[in-house]
């Protein structure tokens, strides 16, 4: 009886964490191509993030160029650097400073929504989390600025096969006559109502 018990209880146990697993929606693995020095990549594929049990879809579009996380290197001693297991979060938050459908600090809370579902440790999300929302504004002023200017940070399918020698500094300059900015800033996202808060949506 006693054997039966546990074994009952093991496969409780093996379902409530089945369970929660596939309660998360982790970010898949992002297809990237990197520029010359490594410190810009671009997406090849669109990286599509399913935001907790909800319906809702974040869709950051082939062509984009990120840093992934812009850390200080005095920060990188502790754990943190442009890469790590929060860099798939930081390509979605990236994506969000750029287009500014969504309000500053619900990008940052969907940054943090981010992290809890790609198991980032708490500690490291919560300083990246306080991190964004203290320094945050001047990058969001600067990519508003960018975008008045004519910048683009998406690249057209036609400029994708570019050499394995180009910065995306130099490049990027190349394209300010080319590029209507227009074309890849979306309308008020839904997901925007999501980071409303930072707890993972049900």
């Amino acid at each position: 009886m006693n054997t039966c018990l546990r074994r009952l209880m093991m496969c409780i146990t093996s379902a409530l964490f089945a369970s929660s697993v596939m309660a998360q929606q982790p970010i898949p693995p992002p297809v990237l191509k990197p520029f010359a020095d490594n410190r810009d990549w671009v997406l090849m594929e669109n990286l599509r993030y399913q935001v907790g049990q909800t319906s809702t879809v974040i869709v950051v579009p082939r062509g984009f160029v990120t840093d992934f996380a812009s850390i200080p290197q005095a920060f990188w001693s502790f754990g943190l650097s442009a890469h790590g297991r929060y860099s798939k979060a930081a390509i979605v938050h990236d994506y969000l400073y750029w287009t500014q459908g969504c309000s500053r600090e619900q990008a940052d809370n969907l940054l943090m929504i981010a992290m809890k579902e790609s198991r980032v440790d708490a500690g490291q999300r919560t300083v990246i989390f306080e991190g964004v929302r203290l320094g945050g504004n001047q990058p969001w002023l600067n990519n508003a600025d960018e975008r008045k200017r004519g910048l683009t940070r998406v690249l057209p399918e036609a400029l994708l096969d570019f050499g394995p020698e180009v910065t995306w500094h130099d490049f990027r300059a190349t394209l300010v006559p080319i590029i209507d900015i227009r074309s890849d800033v979306p309308e008020v996202p839904t997901y925007c109502l999501l980071g409303n808060t930072t707890e993972v949506p049900q």
